[in-house]
């Protein structure tokens, strides 16, 4: 299971992207620095790769929050109920994540 807080590399974004995203492999280099440049990601390191090193990506505050807004922009066209019980029949959260979902739930209630 990928943790989400390891920062990844080049080709390890590539090995967890899905194999029917909407660019190509060699396009990652542009997405990365666009990616920096609007501070959703940082430089979170280095790696060993070959005879050289790699930069390390991880995402940051403000890419968390920007993919937040981008799912409630997302649910208002559709209803999030709908959106997060399909998440969960295709079996998308563990089990830990899922009994974190029902904490949240219980102190919303």
């Amino acid at each position: 299971m990928l943790d989400s807080d390891t920062p990844l590399s080049k080709s390890g974004i590539l090995e967890h992207a899905p194999k029917d995203k909407c660019w190509k492999d060699g396009s990652i280099h542009i997405l990365l620095n666009s990616l920096l440049e609007k501070g959703a990601i940082h430089e979170a390191g280095f790696i060993r790769t070959g005879k050289g090193f790699g930069r390390t990506f991880a995402p940051t505050q403000k890419g968390l929050s920007y993919f937040s807004d981008l799912l409630l922009n997302i649910s208002q066209k559709s209803q999030p109920y709908k959106i997060f019980s399909q998440l969960i029949q295709e079996n998308v959260f563990t089990n830990e994540e899922l009994d974190a979902l029902e904490e949240l739930i219980k102190l919303r209630k």
